[in-house]
């Protein structure tokens, strides 16, 4: 069925942009894009994240981070403390050795839904600026998860896609099942991140790289209609997610 779904997915992608180029990052590759998709192994948004980029001639290398058990097994996905872990060292492993490998070349990270938890867990264990940027769709994280540590590791902005309507997975689901970060409650990508004053200059030196995009009515005309697959949609990923992959002009920092 995993093969299957794949085949599939990947079969539609292919038709609608074609095949995207297979840009080694030690050698073509202008820097690396790591996705770590949502729980159950559908890694839509990734795979359409990868074609689209393919399609507009971004020439960074995009993999999608292999993190979950498998097909449909959601439930173990989220739950699995031990295994989220550890594919978050995973990933913080293989930006530091991409980094030493080519330096001065730039490092997203996207997450949706858990695999947010993996990146911003990964941030934690990276040195300050390690990452350039980073974008979390539809977090699955709790709202008052502190990210000033994850933070610290992002260069120039992290930045926050949320919505209202995703009363479904990030409302009622979390609260019954738990966030990535085993939390009851409803997610950041239902309500944002609430943030605490923070009580020392540093933290809130590094909150100031954080933005928070609400849904608007507009973003529907890109197929995202607010709820928790939206985010996956080609067209939301060329209009707002894209134009974040990008190294930003020296004179404008």
């Amino acid at each position: 069925m995993e093969m299957l779904y794949s085949t599939l997915v990947k079969g539609a992608f292919r038709s609608w942009y074609g095949e995207p180029p297979d840009l080694s990052a030690e050698h073509e590759g202008q820097g690396l894009v790591l996705v770590a998709d949502g729980v159950g192994g559908l890694d839509l948004c990734g795979t359409a994240l990868r074609y689209v980029m393919g399609s507009l001639g971004v020439k960074h290398t995009v993999r999608v981070v292999a993190w979950g058990h498998g097909f449909g097994r959601w439930h173990a996905d989220l739950t699995n403390v031990r295994n989220r872990d550890s594919r978050a060292s995973e990933i913080a492993a293989e930006v530091t050795a991409f980094r030493e490998r080519v330096p001065g070349a730039p490092v997203f990270l996207v997450g949706k839904s858990g695999g947010t938890g993996l990146v911003v867990k990964a941030l934690e264990h990276l040195p300050e600026g390690a990452v350039e940027a980073v974008v979390l769709l539809s977090p699955a994280l709790s709202p008052t998860y502190d990210l000033s540590q994850a933070l610290r590791a992002v260069r120039r902005e992290m930045v926050v896609f949320w919505s209202p309507l995703d009363v479904i997975v990030l409302g009622l689901g979390t609260r019954i099942f738990g966030t990535i970060d085993r939390i009851k409650s409803v997610s950041a990508g239902l309500v944002g991140f609430r943030l605490r004053e923070p009580r020392d200059e540093a933290k809130r030196l590094q909150y100031a790289k954080l933005r928070q995009i609400r849904w608007t009515p507009a973003m529907a005309r890109t197929g995202y209609l607010g709820g928790h697959v939206g985010p996956d949609n080609p067209a939301f990923l060329r209009k707002y997610v894209v134009p974040l992959l990008r190294v930003a002009d020296p004179e404008h920092c």
